[in-house]
């Protein structure tokens, strides 16, 4: 079972410590934050929470008026209400306000709090999901409104001018015209590609084991003509990760294909000269890194990169979609990893991902 971190807020101790108390004999494996109020909340350093015990009445403030900020600071977490009287009008209200599930206090048992975190995590996840459906078929409907335009409209142009050219007899402009139309296809060709990448991600769950090494090798394999033609330089050390892990290998290749794909790409006026690792960190985590010497990216700009149709400035005349990294961004997320990017502008990039190498379901937000 996955560990999930769980976070009550009630200015009662002996509520709290009841929770806790039944939150471990619940068969949850949790972590668990108290706080006596929302401020107190707000304040703690947290991790990312999966589930909040939330009291309705406390000194001078009610739970229900700060439900919007948990949900923006935590939105993949369940909301459970709590309240020391029953009242169906305001157990309403608070799902309408966002909360997951409502429990009058004289209610809570172990039985309860077991029915309560296994159907709350089951249905914030099913609507996370659907949520972040939503989203991706919107990117869809963007990249086809707006990136499509421009390659439709060289495709129509193209064909016109082939159509003119042969009916003039001029056969080498007309080949000429042919070759230009083939780059326009591909370019669509590409642009659909990266983008079914980033919208189908769900469809195939399937874990089994791997090395770094093999995730690496197979990526570079992939890779092997761009390498040649750009006369990449590529070195590798996974000295510290000869063991296994559970994972899906061609979801994390594809990571792997995309960063080294972008230091070809992005590499400047010079041969791109990559490094490409991976190490077990003190808390059992696989961290890869890929690093390289070339264009690097803007201060300013590290944090948007993983945004979908964010490209760095300067890249314009350089293809993609925009997608890339963004899709890197969602597959780590699946495997419940973080993915970040350090650099300065002409001094290289580091771009690095860690992932929890255990046996758990990492596309699978919370188990029950």
């Amino acid at each position: 079972m996955k560990r999930i971190n769980v976070l009550i807020v009630d200015d009662d101790e002996g509520d709290r410590k009841l929770i806790r108390r039944l939150l471990s004999k619940s068969n949850f494996d949790a972590t668990v934050y108290e706080a006596c109020c929302t401020e107190e909340s707000f304040a703690l350093n947290l991790p990312e929470i999966d589930a909040i015990f939330l009291d309705y009445l406390m000194p001078g403030e009610t739970g229900l008026g700060h439900l919007k900020t948990y949900k923006s600071n935590w939105p993949r977490a369940a909301i459970f209400f709590m309240t020391g009287q029953g009242d169906e009008d305001l157990a309403k209200t608070s799902i309408k306000f966002g909360a997951t599930d409502y429990i009058t206090k004289h209610a809570i048992n172990e039985r309860a709090i077991r029915r309560m975190m296994r159907n709350g995590l089951a249905q914030v996840e099913a609507q996370w999901r659907i949520d972040e459906q939503r989203r991706d078929l919107a990117t869809f409907s963007e990249v086809l409104v707006h990136d499509f335009k421009a390659p439709i409209r060289a495709a129509a142009y193209l064909a016109e001018q082939i159509e003119e050219d042969i009916t003039s007899g001029d056969m080498a402009a007309a080949i000429d015209a042919l070759r230009l139309l083939r780059v326009s296809a591909t370019q669509m060709q590409d642009m659909i590609q990266s983008l079914a990448d980033h919208v189908r991600l769900d469809r195939d769950v399937t874990l089994s084991e791997a090395t770094a090494s093999d995730l690496c090798q197979r990526a570079l394999l992939a890779l092997a003509h761009e390498i040649a033609v750009s006369r990449a330089r590529v070195e590798t050390d996974f000295s510290q990760t000869d063991a296994p892990f559970l994972c899906h290998p061609p979801q994390l290749v594809q990571v792997l294909q995309n960063l080294v794909a972008n230091a070809i790409k992005y590499c400047g006026d010079k041969d791109p000269d990559i490094r490409i690792s991976a190490r077990f960190d003190d808390g059992g985590k696989l961290a890869f890194e890929v690093v390289d010497k070339g264009m690097g990216v803007p201060k300013d700009q590290l944090d948007r990169i993983f945004e979908p149709f964010k490209r760095g400035p300067g890249t314009r005349e350089l293809s993609g979609t925009g997608l890339g990294l963004a899709t890197c961004r969602k597959i780590i997320s699946r495997h419940g990893g973080t993915i970040w990017c350090n650099s300065e502008q002409g001094q290289g990039a580091t771009f690095g991902f860690l992932i929890p190498a255990a046996s758990t379901d990492p596309c699978t937000h919370a188990e029950t």
